[in-house]
């Protein structure tokens, strides 16, 4: 019979390995906060987990564990086993874990060794594999210099992020957490847990600590605490802003069309707007995800009133109302670059350049992205 565990010592390898982790707590726990490459064939549902929680509170650890092995029983057990075994005869190397290491996945593992299937489990499970990675963020933190790209809004720092990737090692704060980073930056799909972004941003600490000398610093953009509803963890962020920066310095002109080009030409009604042969269908369609579209910038508006204005607010929504009608009537969407042009003007570039006054910003290099790209080119590899 397996009794494999992974111990402490080699969570590294397992991670950066990227190991298919099979976790088999409830899926209200998983949904709380994972480990990368998991995913959730529980042995308990969430109904059975918090039937024998009670039990386990009324009468004792043995009337509950007694339970449990009532409930998973028969058909019920073999289903469950024979999903964990589907999935590690597909998963070369898979790896079961539960909360502590405890009895979901030292159960787990005896009855997938006794349908002949052998996994190891990581010892002290999701909880001492959650400290690890938070040690490991702050071992990365005290130890590791960034580079941080800046400048004002819509002058293509992901974008930049995302061209150097090839050559330079890069930190995506916006794809880990989802979101773009404004008010205006919040994406179809849903955002991470905290738990969840802190340790993918863990992990990618670890890839670089693992690839990367010291005297290479990686480059991450300059943001917020907060990332939509994300925080950064505050060892990870004082560091960021205590970093030197590479400023982008575009013309006006090209970061409105930065802007334009991602929050309008690429969305659904932007490439609606190219088509000219739509039936009634496609028309209707096209309608509704424009309905929405806008709605949410009005929503976005009216979440920085208090610190764009009542008068400005009210001014940009026009524009946005007209931006809608103009489209709604003639597939028009020009007309949106007149209330980007107006936030940029009445709201990010008068915040942005007062934060960076404020932080004192130690800028080691400034100029246009195609420079900033030979800038970063030049330095070792």
């Amino acid at each position: 019979m397996s009794n494999e565990r992974i111990p402490l010592e080699q969570y590294k390898n397992l991670f950066l390995a990227g190991a298919p982790l099979i976790d088999v707590r409830a899926p209200v726990e998983f949904a709380q906060g994972h480990l990368p490459y998991a995913v959730n064939i529980p042995i308990l549902n969430d109904e059975e987990r918090a039937l024998i929680g009670t039990t386990y509170k009324r009468e004792g650890q043995e009337a509950a564990i007694a339970l449990g092995y009532k409930i998973v029983s028969g058909d019920v057990k073999a289903e469950r086993v024979q999903r964990w075994k589907d999935f590690v005869q597909t998963h070369p190397g898979s790896v079961v874990y539960c909360f502590r290491g405890g009895k979901r996945s030292q159960i787990t593992q005896a009855w997938l060794a006794e349908a002949g299937v052998s996994v190891p489990i990581i010892a002290g499970g999701y909880k001492k594999a959650r400290q690890f990675f938070s040690d490991e963020l702050n071992k990365f933190c005290s130890r590791r210099e960034l580079l941080v790209v800046s400048g004002p809004t819509g002058s293509g720092k992901t974008d930049l992020l995302k061209e150097v990737s090839g050559f330079y090692p890069t930190m995506d704060l916006e794809l880990l957490a989802r979101h773009r980073g404004s008010a205006f930056g919040s994406l179809p799909i849903h955002q991470p847990t905290q738990i969840d972004f802190e340790i993918a941003l863990a992990l990618e600490c670890l890839k670089i600590e693992d690839k990367t000398p010291l005297s290479i610093r990686p480059l991450v953009e300059d943001e917020s605490r907060l990332i939509g509803r994300i925080c950064q963890p505050k060892p990870f962020f004082e560091r960021l802003r205590s970093s030197e920066v590479l400023w982008l310095e575009e013309a006006f002109e090209t970061r409105v069309e930065n802007i334009f080009t991602d929050y309008v030409l690429n969305t659904d009604i932007g490439e609606g707007s190219s088509s000219q042969f739509r039936c009634a269908e496609e028309e209707e369609i096209l309608r509704g995800q424009a309905l929405k579209l806008f709605a949410k910038y009005r929503e976005a508006v009216l979440s920085i009133r208090r610190k764009l204005g009542g008068l400005r607010s009210q001014e940009i929504l026009t524009d946005l109302q007209t931006a809608e009608s103009q489209f709604l009537a003639h597939g028009d969407i020009q007309s949106n670059k007149v209330w980007i042009e107006k936030l940029l003007n009445y709201y990010y570039d008068p915040l942005y350049l007062s934060s960076l006054e404020r932080r004192q910003v130690r800028v080691l290099f400034k100029g246009p992205r195609h420079e900033v790209v030979s800038f970063l080119k030049s330095l070792p590899q």
